[in-house]
């Protein structure tokens, strides 16, 4: 008899042949003989394009193209320009942009390209307008109709191409004819033209404005000299007296000397300083009668300086000296008796204090009132002063007035008329001597070599184009012949997929949509539910977890209500944290002794043994009262250490390890102390009881996550140790989209369309039909052929994938070379279609 292994072999042979038939269909040597049977379709098709291009390039006529530069001028062009202060291109770098476009706008505009039509005769010449006398006879330019102004403007706009150079201040003006001389001399004349018209704008411009300019200088010239006379007959009458000051930037102006105003100021000024010193004084001499001196001395630094420093320091210093004894006998009467010696020390110091601060109080409230009616005495004193000096100022006060509005006027009249002199002899110089608002770069010269049309160029754009249209006709040509030979159903399905790839980027990955799953992966629906959760007894092997051989779930004997914590009773070892609220000293940190006492500070030994924390705390402050240190103790007691009260967490989690047990004492709550489960853990738990070590408990978590009941979140006990079993591993490889091992529960389980949605599904150049499932048993290495196709439609069955598992997905060469192949094409054609639109354009 043959042996299993032989027989698997013998299944698995037809599946391997067909698979590498199947990769050799296409292939390259298939495609150089479909080349060979359609060799005349194909030079036929590329000879007619080339031979339409070629005529095309014969009768097309030639076309030259002569171009000028020109740059924007933002600076003078001569070190003895006058016309600086009107620079044409401001520096701003948002400006300069406007101006740009301002000036090929200009360029561009209908006056001058009619001037430069007239000028050069244009409507003439056969170069430009071949049948312009026939259409328009008897044409003269100075009574020209709207049509042929129309006709003429038009024809000389399609040809002229004005443009900004990127990132500079140059305009480049071009402009294309069948005539290399009329070409350049069309362009010349543009630039020549704007340059006059600006110039002669600017003359006009300049002219009108000089002659309204000198009419109002004369009237302005005439006034300033009545207003001059009448100022010195007024200076004469009052007897006043002016002299020349200077100013700064090197000018002088007149100024008027009048001593009685300027001493009304000056006492005025001081008055008004000594009146608010004296307010100042009272205010502080009376707000020391009713407050404390020494915080109104404080708070004036000024004050302080001139009464001197010594006394409100003495004061200070014995406040502070009170206040300190102040808070340390409220300390001392919290806990003691007024009799006691420290206490009664205190009390006789602060009156000592107190007697001394009266009489620091009684001194600076003399030396307040001192500077107080010191300040009085300078205030009235300045009174009297500035009486005397008003009296003689007021007499000429009407005087200056009328005198200052006077001089006003003549200085104004003197600068408006030196600054209209100034500009209308600054616009004489600059009309004839003002620079243009471009530089000519670059004049247009008389091209040489005709630009259009360019035969190579042409010939290399339709060889290209017309090789991808031969090449596809016969790719197309062909599918049609394999269509009356294949089934139509097939056939169908590969023009579709064609049509999709140059549509959407069939060849790229998919991808992932909203739902988590790659595109093309179904939703199959479950073949088992899972709201039942499974036996452990049914557990397999890979667990390594031994089920009790009496129930399925086991809990402890003692129910507790979960989320409680657990009042323990204090016993022998345990660390425990005392400390007292009003004696930070106290606190200390001690082991219960072997007898249940702990040794406390000041108090000795206390019992605490069986007790609980509150207990223990009242224990202690009945201590601390019988012993006479405190009076109203409030202790507090902690179990920072509890011995024996632990729980052991081990296997799959993120964090093994010993926790305490206290307010999380659920089977959930310990692993969810240990920071959940780790990406390879299983569904079953084994927990070993402190009193039965050695027999395991199994139980089996919730699959869907969301039941928290008894028996898959049971109550634990203080000594118990849990082990979380580890899931296995299932790999998907090949032509995916996401390869890699997943987690295999052995619990809920995986399927080969789970584990090929965890890795995003297959690629649109996968073999989804010859899929394998590599399988190791005991027997040795099994191979599956598996129809995922078929499988994620629902039409085949649907397999477990167990440990271990290997789910091999290959790629599809022909599906590789076409994609390619129909990509690279479409992208070439899209390239060459809008670089010959580009050259279409230029030539047109």
């Amino acid at each position: 008899m043959d042996s299993p292994e032989s027989e698997v072999e013998r299944k698995l042979t037809p599946v391997a042949d067909e698979a590498r038939a199947g990769s050799s269909i296409y292939s390259i040597h298939k495609l150089m003989d479909m080349a060979t049977r359609r060799r005349w379709f194909l030079l036929s098709t590329i000879g007619g394009l080339l031979l339409l291009c070629g005529l095309y390039c014969i009768v097309a006529p030639n076309q030259y193209e002569a171009s000028s530069t020109v740059a924007l001028r933002i600076q003078p062009v001569s070190a003895l320009s006058i016309d600086g202060a009107e620079t044409v291109a401001p520096a701003s770098i948002l400006s300069t942009p406007m101006q740009l476009e301002t000036l090929v706008n200009v360029l561009r505009s209908e006056q001058l390209e009619w001037r430069v039509i007239t000028e050069l005769k244009l409507y003439e010449k056969p170069a430009f307008s071949r049948n312009f006398g026939q259409r328009f006879s008897g044409f003269r330019a100075a009574a020209a109709s709207p049509e042929a102004q129309e006709y003429l403007l038009s024809t000389f706009g399609k040809r002229l191409h004005v443009r900004t150079l990127p990132r500079t201040l140059l305009v480049e003006i071009s402009y294309r004819s069948k005539d290399p001389a009329m070409s350049a001399a069309v362009v010349n004349t543009l630039v020549r033209s704007y340059m006059e018209l600006e110039s002669k704008a600017h003359v006009d411009a300049t002219d009108k404005a000089s002659g309204w300019l000198e009419g109002q200088l004369t009237i302005l010239t005439a006034q300033v000299k009545r207003n001059e006379t009448h100022l010195a007959e007024f200076e004469r009458q009052h007897e006043f007296m002016s002299a020349e000051q200077a100013v700064p930037g090197g000018a002088s102006v007149e100024s008027l000397h009048e001593s009685a105003t300027l001493q009304v100021d000056e006492v005025g000024r001081l008055l008004a300083t000594a009146s608010g010193d004296r307010i100042l004084r009272e205010a502080l001499y009376r707000e020391a009668q009713l407050g404390n001196p020494e915080q109104v001395l404080a708070a004036n630094p000024e004050v302080q300086a001139e009464m001197g420093a010594s006394g409100a320091t003495m004061a200070q210093q014995l406040r502070m000296r009170a206040s300190e004894l102040d808070v340390e006998l409220a300390q001392l009467r919290v806990e003691h008796g007024p009799k006691f010696p420290r206490v009664v020390e205190l009390e006789r110091a602060m009156q000592d204090i107190d007697g001394q601060l009266k009489e620091q109080d009684a001194n600076l409230l003399e030396a307040f009132r001192r500077t107080w009616k010191t300040a009085q005495n300078r205030e009235q004193l300045l009174q009297g002063q500035l009486d005397a000096r008003t009296a003689d100022g007021i007499r000429q006060n009407s005087a200056m007035i009328e005198y200052a509005a006077l001089h006003e006027q003549v200085v104004a009249g003197r600068e408006l008329c030196s600054r209209l002199q100034r500009r209308i002899d600054e616009a004489g110089l600059s009309a004839g001597v003002r620079a243009s608002s471009i530089v000519v770069v670059d004049y247009a010269r008389q091209p040489f070599k005709s630009v259009a049309p360019n035969a190579a160029l042409y010939l290399a754009i339709t060889f290209v184009t017309g090789l991808w249209l031969a090449m596809g006709g016969a790719l197309l040509l062909d599918g049609l012949d394999a269509l009356r030979q294949t089934r139509v159903r097939r056939l169908a399905a590969l023009l579709v997929a064609l049509a999709m790839s140059g549509l959407s980027g069939y060849g790229q990955a998919p991808t992932p949509n909203t739902s988590g799953l790659p595109s093309g992966v179904v939703r199959l629906p479950k073949d088992e539910p899972l709201s039942r959760a499974p036996d452990p007894k049914q557990a397999p092997a890979v667990w390594n977890a031994v089920a009790p051989s009496g129930t399925a779930l086991e809990t402890d004997t003692v129910p507790r209500p979960g989320g409680v914590a657990m009042v323990l009773p204090i016993g022998a070892g345990d660390f425990l944290d005392v400390s007292e609220f009003h004696t930070p000293e106290f606190h200390t940190s001690v082991r219960v002794a072997a007898d249940g006492t702990v040794l406390l500070p000041l108090v000795g030994a206390v019992k605490v043994l069986g007790l609980g924390e509150r207990q223990a705390s009242a224990v202690i402050e009945k201590a601390f009262v019988d012993e006479g240190m405190l009076l109203h103790p409030q202790v507090s007691v902690m179990v920072t250490s509890a011995v024996g009260q632990d729980v052991s967490v081990l296997g799959e989690v993120a964090r093994p390890g010993v926790y305490a047990y206290t307010v999380h004492h659920r089977l959930l709550d310990l692993i969810s102390a240990a920071s959940g489960l780790s990406t390879n853990a299983g569904r079953l738990v084994s927990v070993y009881h402190r009193d039965d070590p050695h027999t395991a408990h199994a139980i089996v978590l919730d699959p869907s996550g969301v039941d928290s009941k008894m028996e898959h979140n049971p109550e634990l006990a203080p000594g118990d140790t849990l082990q979380v079993s580890r899931a296995g591993l299932a790999y998907v490889i090949g032509d995916v989209v996401r390869p890699g091992g997943f987690a295999v529960d052995p619990v809920q389980g995986l399927t080969i369309v789970q584990a090929l949605s965890l890795a995003w599904g297959a690629t649109p150049n996968a073999a989804a039909t010859k899929a394998i499932l590599i399988r190791d048993q005991a027997g040795g290495r099994t191979l599956t052929t598996l129809n995922l196709r078929r499988m994620i439609r629902g039409q085949d069955p649907d397999q477990a994938v167990r440990d271990r598992d290997i789910l091999f997905v290959p790629d599809s060469v022909a599906k590789n070379l076409m994609n390619k192949s129909l990509e690279s094409a479409i992208q070439s054609a899209i390239g060459v279609s809008i670089y010959a639109g580009l050259v279409y354009s230029q030539r047109f």
